[in-house]
């Protein structure tokens, strides 16, 4: 599940005040390595720059975009030397919107890119030592498979307009399609540009399988046959059908959540009989799915609008409950008379609470199940678990979840091994 993360202020010294480069200004650079945020980074002088759009080893002329007191970020706006993994991006937004980190990347190098990421995080702890990461489990749809999009409005002369605001510049990009969304909310995009003066947000919800759309907020746009504020919206994974409200998480891509859901019931490989909880379940989709295979399912989510959608969401399944509360608290209070065979932790990007992992060792489940979109999160809470060898870290295994930017979803997936003396 992921949840956005506040930015920490740089309160450092200034490592670029003896650099003579300003916003516009262009200067060539030889390219290093990919960061966790998915540009490269170089050096100038001893001060650190970070390109967006630019590959290993590349030699470009880059463009200042903003010099910060720790960095300097710029953009490639013409590249010398190529990668070989370099292609031409399809998007005429690429850089300006700043939403994609690797349109310029073949799609084959950014499924190894992830599955690089992970490693280098797993690698990182001596209790995960030895554990190979998966190939990267690609993405059916490479582009126009997001569900769900939120757009900024413009202001002052860009008024009423949609698009989005670049995250280095803070600077309002007017959009007419974005190529990583679905048709749908393409289409409500053209509908309503030019037409949203007086807001300033909107987002854009479609059920990919439905013909359902959730549009927030509620607005009264003259001569348009739009609905908005609605609460709810529908989507359809592995022929059952979800409710989800407009404060309910769901994943973007609605395709990679079924291939996932085949991934969790493979990697698990369900006897039938098992006891199973789904630990920060949202609206229920892995719970309602692996029903059919164990004895019985219990849900647990905080967000009462999800716990409200995952009671409507059942699908006629009779061996899935759902418990409302931190995942935290209500573990460290379980009463449940019988032993929990498996337990699946899908923790926002944060990851899990610590209180949530102490719980873990106390119940001892025969395997645990993590889904993860934030690889350093991810690895951390292995490591916790793994410590003193009563877990095992049995397989790793990425899944690419949102292809053309860094962002990875990973599964893993541990083996109890005996408390130890």
């Amino acid at each position: 599940m992921a949840k956005r993360k506040r930015r920490q202020r740089y309160n450092g010294p200034d490592l670029t005040a003896h650099i003579d480069l300003n916003p516009g200004d262009k200067f060539e650079i030889t390219l290093g390595a990919i960061n966790d945020a998915g540009d490269t980074v170089a050096e100038i002088d001893g001060a650190p720059v970070i390109v967006s759009g630019g590959l290993p080893g590349e030699v470009v002329i880059a463009e200042v975009q903003k010099k910060f007191p720790e960095r300097i970020a710029a953009i490639v706006a013409q590249v010398l030397e190529p990668a070989d993994e370099r292609i031409e991006p399809e998007c005429k937004y690429f850089l300006a919107c700043s939403g994609c980190q690797w349109q310029h990347v073949s799609y084959g190098h950014q499924l190894q890119l992830k599955r690089e990421r992970v490693q280098r995080e797993i690698a990182k702890y001596e209790n995960l030592s030895g554990v190979d990461v998966d190939l990267t489990v690609e993405s059916e749809k490479r582009l126009k498979y997001r569900n769900h999009g939120r757009f900024t409005i413009g202001k002052y002369e860009d008024a009423g307009e949609v698009g989005y605001k670049n995250a280095v510049t803070r600077q309002f990009v007017r959009i007419e399609e974005c190529l990583l969304m679905d048709e749908k909310v393409n289409d409500t995009i053209a509908l309503v540009q030019d037409k949203m003066e007086g807001h300033t947000q909107m987002s854009i919800r479609v059920g990919v399988n439905t013909d359902s759309m959730l549009v927030q907020p509620k607005m009264e746009i003259p001569g348009l046959d739009l609905l908005t504020g609605v609460q709810h919206y529908e989507e359809e994974v592995r022929g059952s059908r979800f409710t989800v409200a407009a404060s309910s998480f769901f994943q973007v891509n609605t395709g990679q959540l079924s291939r996932a859901v085949d991934e969790v019931r493979e990697l698990l490989e369900l006897g039938g009989d098992e006891v199973m909880v789904d630990a920060y379940c949202g609206v229920g989709v892995f719970a309602v799915l692996m029903s059919p295979y164990v004895k019985r399912v219990i849900g647990i989510e905080e967000s009462a609008s999800a716990i409200e959608d995952a009671n409507l969401n059942l699908n006629g399944a009779t061996n899935v409950e759902f418990i409302e509360g931190k995942t935290e608290h209500v573990m460290a209070d379980w009463q449940d008379e019988e032993s929990v065979d498996v337990l699946l932790l899908d923790p926002p990007r944060v990851g899990c609470h610590p209180d949530v992992l102490e719980s873990v060792k106390k119940l001892q489940p025969k395997k645990v199940l993590m889904i993860s979109c934030e690889p350093a999160a991810m690895a951390r809470d292995l490591d916790l678990l793994c410590e003193g060898g009563m877990y095992k870290l049995d397989t790793v295994r990425p899944v690419d979840m949102f292809p053309q930017t860094r962002h990875v979803e990973t599964i893993s997936v541990l083996s109890f091994q005996g408390t130890q003396d």
